[in-house]
């Protein structure tokens, strides 16, 4: 039987279909194996994400679009003293504010994220620091929350400035119960000293002297102590006016001339010609005769020179004093906690330098008060370097020199 050109053709059809279905299949068991990758590779992801969310040591919560926790992490379920499966479709509200009074959340507001921040929390007595974001990658809207609890370090915190504050109220009370006493020793001995004058005896006038110059030093430790307590607690402010450099220059070497020659040591003033300039005087005269007389202090038949010059930092113009000394100087150890108050390179009872360590840590908050910073150089056995520096702000017109 002869085959037809019309069944040639229809023969040759089925061929060609048979052909594509063979093609097809071979793609479609192609594409089930990538499936199958694919699928394999995904669950992997979950299972690792899922991992990592159970043992990260922060909350971890996250919020479908009806307010309610779909999932939270055993941290999550540690800060609230709960547990994940309680956690599971509560509003989120019940643990901290994610969503205020017209059921907006925040993250939603401020560009789909927000970083770390304090966010008010569901118990008063935790305090919760909190950062989230959207995404938008699955088939609903959800708000992954991260959080951790600083309820400690906070209570610490809260601990730390409640005693600071009752250190400051302590040297604040100390000092004023002490300057009245001390005021009637002064006051009296004065008076005995000036009776005593007719009388002509070595002895009296040795114990006088002793009596009055302890009684100073008393003066001088309470007046500190007040001074540091007024400076920690804000009370001081800034007054800036007009002043010369040079009126400062011949205040500081009147004062302390005497004092330096008794201690063996040479004062040097080393300073360009400066225009007037702003700045508090009663300050910085106080900050500049502490680094002086400490650096007289620590260093005998020695030399001790302060220099002022102008500088340029950053675009502005600075006033650069230093106080150089050829003193004992110090370990680098030292030199971290020279600014903390009450510390002194020798603590110990029988130290060679007498005083309660308070003076530089005043210098550094005097400084700070006049918008300026202090930096120190020390090297033991060669000597210390102080650095304050100030903003320099030059006046018109020029100032006449005085008593300050």
């Amino acid at each position: 039987m002869s085959v037809t050109r019309n069944q040639k053709d229809l023969l040759q059809q089925v061929k060609n279909l048979q052909e594509e279905v063979a093609s097809l299949q071979s793609k479609n068991s192609d594409l089930e194996e990538q499936l199958k990758a694919y699928s394999f590779i995904n669950t992997s992801q979950i299972s690792l994400i899922n991992k990592l969310m159970e043992r990260v040591p922060f909350g971890v919560m996250m919020i479908n679009d009806r307010q309610e926790v779909i999932h939270a992490n055993p941290a999550a379920a540690k800060i609230f003293n709960t547990t994940t499966q309680q956690m599971e479709r509560q509003h989120c509200n019940q643990y901290f504010q994610c969503y205020d009074a017209k059921n907006s959340c925040p993250v939603l507001s401020e560009d789909r994220e927000f970083n770390l921040r304090s966010i008010p929390c569901a118990n008063e007595d935790k305090h919760i620091l909190h950062s989230a974001f959207v995404s938008d990658e699955g088939s609903e809207r959800v708000v992954m929350e991260t959080f951790i609890d600083v309820t400690e370090i906070k209570k610490a915190e809260e601990e730390l400035i409640r005693i600071n504050k009752t250190k400051d109220e302590f040297l604040g009370m100390i000092s004023h119960e002490l300057r009245t006493p001390l005021n009637v020793i002064q006051g009296y001995g004065s008076l005995l000293q000036e009776e005593l004058q007719r009388y002509k005896s070595k002895d009296k006038d040795f114990y006088l002297e002793k009596i009055m110059y302890s009684g100073e030093q008393l003066h001088e430790i309470v007046n500190n102590l007040l001074e540091l307590s007024d400076l920690t607690a804000g009370k001081i402010q800034a007054d800036f006016i007009p002043i010369d450099l040079e009126m400062i220059i011949s205040q500081l070497q009147y004062r302390l001339e005497k004092e330096f020659t008794e201690h063996g040591n040479t004062l040097h003033f080393d300073y360009e010609a400066i225009e007037p300039f702003e700045q508090d005087l009663a300050l910085l005269m106080k900050a500049l005769y502490e680094l002086l007389n400490n650096a007289n202090k620590f260093t005998e038949n020695g030399t001790v020179t302060m220099s002022v010059k102008l500088e340029q930092k950053d675009g502005a113009d600075w006033l650069n004093f230093t106080v150089e000394d050829t003193g004992c100087g110090m370990t680098a150890q030292t030199v971290e906690q020279i600014f903390e108050a009450f510390h002194q390179a020798d603590s110990s009872l029988s130290r060679t330098y007498e005083g309660l360590g308070l003076g530089l840590s005043r210098v550094e908050k005097i400084v700070h008060i006049i918008n300026g910073h202090i930096e120190v150089e020390s090297e033991l056995g060669v000597g210390s370097r102080f650095s304050v520096m100030l903003p320099y702000e030059r006046v018109q017109q020029p100032l006449a020199s005085g008593e300050i």
